[in-house]
C-alpha cells in the first residue's frame, strides 16, 4: 500500500489543483497532479440527489481515493493533505447551493 500526500496548489472559484506526493519509500516523488471540480455544475447534481453537505464531502473524499488509486495502480493512505483539500472544498460549495 502506497502512503501519499496530498497539496492543494490553486484554489480557483470552481477547481482546486492538488498535487499527489509517493512518500512510501521516505521520500517524496510526486505522481500526478488532479483537479478538484466544485462548479456549480458539479454541486447541482448533489441537489438533483438530495445529498447534504456531510454526504457531498464523503462523496468528494471517495472520489480523491478512486482517483488516485486509477492513477498510481494501487491502495493507498493519505499521511497528509486530505482534510486540507476537504476543506477548501467546503469553503467554495455555498449551502445555497444544496437547498
Amino acid at each position: 500500500m502506497h502512503r501519499i500526500r496530498l497539496v492543494p496548489d490553486k484554489a480557483f472559484y470552481n477547481k482546486c489543483e492538488v498535487d499527489v506526493y509517493d512518500v512510501t519509500s521516505g521520500s517524496e516523488k510526486k505522481r500526478c497532479r488532479i483537479d478538484v471540480e466544485y462548479s456549480v455544475v458539479d454541486v447541482k447534481k448533489f441537489k438533483e440527489q438530495d445529498m447534504d453537505r456531510a454526504a457531498v464531502m464523503e462523496y468528494y473524499r471517495q472520489w480523491i481515493y478512486d482517483v488516485v488509486k486509477h492513477y498510481i495502480l494501487d491502495d493507498w493512505e493519505c499521511t497528509e493533505g486530505m482534510e486540507q483539500v476537504l476543506s477548501i472544498v467546503d469553503s467554495h460549495i455555498d449551502e445555497s447551493q444544496l437547498r
